[in-house]
């Protein structure tokens, strides 16, 4: 698959998602709603969010790039941080429905994501570093 049908597919799967969440808001009521109207809500959001979110992490990845890393570990990092967004922003969308947010819970959150992130980012470069060793 090449960077342009990558980019194509993943648009128009955005597109669909973000057209499928407007449906879900447009046609189901949460007082009524049972959880398979929440289910549809929050994984329709998510791949909305998912979707875009890899796509701008993509561009600004590609736009501020050192080096001359493939594309495809540009698109795989880039999903990665994505993934890692979209289910953050979740978590605390889900939190704010149930009134458990708040500013601390919201930076423990945070937190939790960001020390994941650099030990994902640290662990990397260590495997790295002893590949270049060998």
């Amino acid at each position: 698959m090449t960077l342009k049908q990558y980019l194509a597919v993943m648009f128009f799967a955005t597109v669909v998602c973000w057209i499928a969440w407007g449906l879900v808001i447009t046609n189901i009521d949460p007082f009524q709603a049972d959880v398979l109207g929440f289910i549809f809500f929050y994984s329709s959001l998510f791949f909305s969010i998912l979707g875009t979110m890899s796509i701008f992490v993509f561009l600004v990845r590609r736009l501020f790039a050192k080096g001359d890393q493939p594309v495809f570990r540009h698109v795989k990092k880039s999903f990665h941080d994505a993934f890692f967004i979209s289910a953050f922003l979740l978590i605390l969308l889900y939190l704010q429905s149930q009134n458990y947010l708040h500013w601390w819970n919201a930076g423990v959150l945070a937190g939790i994501f960001l020390f994941y992130m650099i030990f994902l980012w640290s662990a990397q470069r260590t495997q790295k570093n002893k590949t270049l060793e060998q």
